[in-house]
């Protein structure tokens, strides 16, 4: 089963399957149970840390108030955790701030950008309802 490499872009490596960087890394580092386990350690030191960067999201984290006539947000922060749990943590500290709010998200980007542009078209838009933006200090992780 041929997959492409998610970091092949990002280590400068040429697009090539799974499959065919296991047997170049085996061909180059020998035959042999060492040669195989030294391979593994390369694939590994090429994946892993590519892979934590790639799971990452960049999110805020928001809530609306009807009420109180605010939008809370908090500032952009990258994350890997679950939406859910991040979710489960934001609405948990807008509860144990006082905060009452009707609605709430996590929206999320790829990229930093990205998300500061999705937090300045909340913006914009809650105010065209009537709600002004409270910018919030929470912190996700």
């Amino acid at each position: 089963m041929a997959r492409d490499l998610p970091c092949t872009r990002l280590c400068g490596l040429t697009a090539m399957s799974m499959d065919d960087l296991m047997a170049k890394m085996l061909e180059r580092a020998g035959h042999g149970r060492r040669g195989a386990a030294r391979a593994v350690f390369v694939l590994l030191a090429i994946l892993l840390p590519s892979q934590a960067a790639w799971a990452a999201d960049w999110r805020y984290c928001y809530a609306g108030s009807d009420r109180e006539q605010r939008f809370y947000l908090s500032q952009p922060f990258q994350t890997a955790r679950s939406l859910d749990a991040l979710e489960r943590a934001w609405e948990g500290w807008l509860t144990q701030q006082g905060l009452p709010h009707e609605t709430t998200g996590c929206p999320r980007s790829s990229d930093r950008p990205g998300i500061e542009e999705t937090i300045q078209a909340a913006i914009r838009y809650n105010r065209t309802v009537g709600r002004s933006a409270v910018e919030l200090n929470w912190r996700a992780d």
